[in-house]
């Protein structure tokens, strides 16, 4: 391709040439369009020095990459909490079924019934199509089963009752033996005792009568069944349980002591037995009224009078044996 003079137009004013366009070729059949006259460039500023690229060493070991950030779920955005169990249960129970769940729902109760009915329906047709021997064995079993059922009822029962009886014998025992204690310190003296008897009163304003007579009148008592005794001194307000341990003194003429009390009169004794043996026991003839009423003891006065309901509450302090001790029974070491 031939090279395009510049022409004289062509250049700026700076001197710099324009790039040429190119020649169309001329078309034989049309003729030259004249050259329309070209416009001065504007003036153009040259480039600016751009510094060169500092040399790169290759040699030295690149920058390692930087460490990945970890992937956080939901960074950056609102994530609302998840309703709890509780919340999410009552949710469900106050969500309102739709027609949907409903069918649901009785299309499975409807498949459960029919399947009770097929399972009930198999076990009839097992033992309808069952043979004899084997109905035969079956009834065995349930009769085996039945009875071995009766023998544990029998066997708890037996149970029961001796549990019962245990219990019952356990509960007599200690009944028995609360009685015999309070018996015993009835007899003792240890504890109050209550029922009818009779109340003799002795009068003696000189001290006449002796602890010999009292003694008497006690024994005459309970030879007659008295069950408790006490005497009390109406001059000073003593009073004593009488027991097989007491005793009575006249430490002088006219001082009289009962169970190492002293007691001044009027004299009361009471005694809880039967009143009608009692008081006949005190007051039959050469008896103890009429020994306290004699010639020996002075002006003494003695009356008797029966109750449906007297008090026996003055108790005796028994104290321990010096020398006796229980007699080991049959079989036991000494």
């Amino acid at each position: 391709m031939p090279d395009a003079t510049p022409g004289p137009d062509d250049t700026d004013l700076d001197g710099a040439a324009a790039p040429a366009s190119p020649a169309s070729p001329a078309s034989p059949a049309s003729p030259a369009e004249p050259v329309e006259p070209v416009e001065s460039p504007e003036l153009v500023e040259p480039p600016e020095l751009v510094e060169p690229p500092e040399p790169v060493d290759e040699t030295a070991e690149p920058d390692p990459p930087a460490a990945p950030q970890p992937f956080v779920p939901g960074a950056g955005r609102f994530t609302p909490a998840a309703p709890s169990g509780t919340k999410r249960l009552w949710n469900a129970v106050r969500q309102r079924p739709d027609g949907g769940q409903v069918l649901v729902a009785v299309l499975v109760a409807l498949l459960g019934f029919g399947a009770v009915l097929q399972v009930r329906a198999d076990d009839d047709d097992a033992l309808a199509n069952a043979r004899r021997d084997d109905l035969v064995q079956i009834l065995d079993g349930l009769r085996r089963q039945a009875d071995r059922l009766d023998d544990h009822v029998a066997e708890l029962e037996s149970d029961r009752r001796d549990l019962v009886s245990g219990a019952d014998t356990e509960a007599a025992a200690l009944e028995q033996a609360e009685e015999r204690a309070r018996s015993t310190g009835v007899l003792a003296g240890t504890i109050a005792a209550s029922g009818p008897g009779i109340i003799m009163t002795i009068s003696d304003p000189d001290h006449d009568v002796k602890a010999y007579t009292m003694l008497r009148a006690i024994n005459e008592l309970r030879v007659a069944g008295a069950e408790a005794i006490q005497m009390r001194g109406g001059g000073n307000d003593a009073a004593v349980r009488v027991v097989a341990s007491t005793s009575f003194e006249n430490p002088s003429s006219d001082v009289l002591t009962v169970g190492g009390v002293e007691l001044e009169p009027p004299y009361e004794i009471v005694a809880i037995g039967e009143p009608g043996e009692l008081s006949g026991s005190m007051m039959f003839a050469n008896g103890v009224v009429a020994s306290i009423e004699g010639d020996d003891e002075g002006g003494a006065q003695a009356t008797v009078d029966e109750y449906d309901d007297l008090t026996v509450d003055v108790l005796h302090e028994p104290q321990a044996p010096q020398y006796a001790r229980p007699a080991p029974e049959d079989g036991d070491d000494e």
